[in-house]
């Protein structure tokens, strides 16, 4: 039986007339109006620098810088500007910054409205910590999830666990769940603490044989070199989904707790069935310590040290001491990052194994996050319609004068037609983006690691764009809170 094989449509490219974005028709428009202007003038020399500046403009706007055409830079580099006139880019919390432990949590940028309720565990044993955004509308939790085998099993069982977790996906596109996005979220670090050596303490019982006596010697001198890997699956509720059920329990923060958790309740029991091991959903002190250890990576081994279900981490530890953006990094507490979108995934077919050279990269410390936006069967249906009748209406128009049609609009329209009978066929839709956020101590350690990580994002067929000028908000993708995808405009989900 071969081996099942996947490919990935290519991201939309089409604009508001065919390929041509606003940007780019504005320039155009005014690449016309400027030897026209000079038309008028009745002068020579006028019309001369005003048709070269026309052209100049019209040529420059189809230029590529960084992967972006020029026009694409306008919203981060405005960005930027405002920032550095504002002094937003530089946050100061924790003793820095005043009163900031009267909160909750103390995040910078517009995390800052968001904050952590304890809500009670089925189980009755913990409590799950739950992020209530009140400017997105959304309560957000995560899932620790444990590794399993996978490629060490038959084909037949690779697949089945692969459909199992297809069909879980798209149970999440229905209104009813209230599940607006979900995130996985892969994080990997050194292993200062040592969490194998404590895995072998906490599972072998009798240390005195011979085989545990190897494994024992094995893990000790692995120590050093050791790499850390946790597994987050992250799923945002939309608190206006809820809003009836929440009123009817009382409106108030306990309510949001007890129906948020009887959806996570749900939706865990459908990833157990589905053969995927879980350790639980984060309480507020380990949630707390997630997104602190990603702000200063060298707080992890304290953490490690001091969490236990008897000593419960305070949230507001959460927020970082102090960040700064600047424009290729973000700098916060005792480290500095910067974040790759990965906006090109293979368009070749892959096997289900495809991204484990990035995964398996041992000498980074780095964060790879892939949010998805589960969209409802008619959102879908428009969406997908958009995207046909785009590059349709571009191959149209191709060929009604004569052009070139090139494949890569060919390949999207036929992307849009697969996409298009799957949905008729009762599969689910997804919007999503891919992230990876290198960490490291030095500026210089950081422009190796990004160099590192761009080539093995090469080698397994993925194009990628360091985002300068939006730094923070790549950063941002890294923490367990589902974001990092814009909303969709317009009511055909463009």
């Amino acid at each position: 039986m071969d081996e099942p094989q996947y490919v990935f449509p290519p991201r939309r490219t089409n604009g508001v007339i065919g390929k041509i974005s606003l940007a780019q028709m504005a320039a155009i428009v005014l690449g016309i109006a400027l030897p026209w202007l000079g038309v008028q003038m009745g002068s020579i020399v006028v019309f001369a620098v005003l048709l070269v500046a026309g052209g100049a403009i019209v040529w420059f706007s189809f230029m590529r810088i960084g992967g972006r055409f020029i026009g694409e830079w306008a919203r981060p580099a405005a960005g930027a500007l405002w920032s550095w006139l504002r002094r937003s880019g530089v946050y100061r919390g924790a003793v820095f910054g005043p009163g900031s432990l009267a909160h909750r949590m103390d995040l910078p940028g517009d995390l800052a409205g968001v904050r952590m309720i304890s809500a009670p565990n089925p189980d009755g044993h913990n409590r799950v910590g739950l992020c209530v955004d009140e400017v997105h509308r959304t309560v957000t939790a995560a899932l620790l999830t444990q590794g399993t085998p996978i490629v060490l099993e038959e084909s037949a069982e690779q697949q089945g666990r692969l459909d199992d977790w297809e069909a879980v996906m798209e149970s999440m596109t229905d209104t009813d769940t209230a599940i607006t996005r979900w995130q996985l979220l892969f994080r990997s670090m050194p292993d200062s603490t040592n969490m194998a050596q404590q895995y072998y303490l906490d599972r072998v019982p009798d240390r005195d044989t011979l085989p545990a006596q190897a494994l024992r010697e094995l893990v000790s001198q692995a120590a050093p070199t050791a790499q850390r890997h946790e597994v987050f699956f992250v799923v945002a509720l939309d608190l206006d989904r809820l809003a009836g059920d929440i009123k009817a329990s009382g409106g108030d923060d306990a309510a949001i707790g007890v129906v948020a958790v009887e959806r996570l309740a749900e939706l865990q029991r459908q990833i157990t069935e589905a053969r995927i091991p879980v350790r639980g959903w984060l309480s507020p002190g380990h949630y707390a310590a997630v997104i602190h250890s990603q702000f200063d990576p060298d707080s992890l081994p304290l953490y490690d040290l001091q969490s236990s279900p008897r000593h419960e981490l305070d949230p507001r530890t959460a927020g970082p001491s102090a960040t700064e953006r600047q424009w290729g990094v973000y700098r916060h507490d005792s480290a500095v990052s910067s974040t790759l979108w990965v906006h090109e995934l293979p368009r070749r077919r892959v096997k289900a194994s495809w991204l484990a050279p990035l995964l398996q990269q041992g000498d980074v410390r780095r964060s790879i996050s892939l949010v998805a936006e589960p969209l409802p069967v008619d959102r879908a249906e428009r969406s997908v319609r958009n995207q046909e009748l785009a590059a349709g209406g571009t191959i149209y128009m191709k060929q009604k004068h004569g052009l070139v049609v090139d494949s890569r609009t060919v390949k999207e329209f036929q992307a849009a037609q697969r996409l298009d009978e799957e949905i008729a066929e009762g599969a689910g839709y997804v919007r999503y983006s891919m992230f990876v956020t290198v960490t490291a101590a030095t500026p210089e350690e950081l422009r190796r690691a990004v160099t590192a990580v761009r080539r093995r994002l090469t080698r397994i067929r993925c194009m990628s764009m360091v985002l300068y000028g939006e730094q923070d908000q790549g950063f941002f993708t890294s923490l367990p809170l589902a974001r990092g995808l814009s909303p969709m405009r317009g009511l055909t989900g463009s």
